[in-house]
């Protein structure tokens, strides 16, 4: 829109030298360049005085509420993997959750009493692994058949 005004104007100014004088042209020329200088001078103040837009406010991160239970894990988010047990020796990778798992409804989210019991694994969304018993002793592992 601008370049078609700037358009109209050199040719009324064009038009205005040919048919009428130079002169004439001459000083409307220098009037309406004078005026843009002022329009321009205008619309550079107003934007460097113009507030700042308000960053972006991030939502808090969940918050685990306490955990009832001893060796228990509660989040409010996913879990990749959970262990309680004592002796597990972990040599793969722990499960990836996607992001998007949506919170279980009702779940650490607040509304549940507590991870229930000994031991006890929850979360407001996924849970990629729990462990939650102890790994067989080396004498338990010899006296299996």
């Amino acid at each position: 829109m601008t370049a078609g005004l700037c358009a109209v104007v050199m040719l009324g100014l064009v038009a205005m030298a040919v048919f009428i004088d130079l002169d004439t042209g001459d000083r409307v020329a220098s009037i309406i360049g004078a005026a843009a200088g002022l329009a321009g001078l205008a619309l550079a103040l107003r934007q460097g005085t113009a507030p700042a837009p308000p960053a972006p406010v991030a939502p808090p991160a969940p918050v685990a509420p306490p955990v009832s239970g001893a060796r228990s894990v509660r989040a409010g988010g996913s879990i990749g993997r959970a262990v309680t047990g004592d002796g597990h020796t972990l040599t793969h990778p722990s499960p990836t959750i996607p992001p998007s798992s949506a919170p279980a409804p009702g779940g650490a989210g607040g509304t549940a009493a507590g991870v229930p019991g000994e031991r006890g694994v929850e979360a407001g969304g996924s849970i990629g692994e729990a462990i939650t018993g102890d790994a067989p002793t080396q004498n338990e592992q010899q006296n299996q058949p």
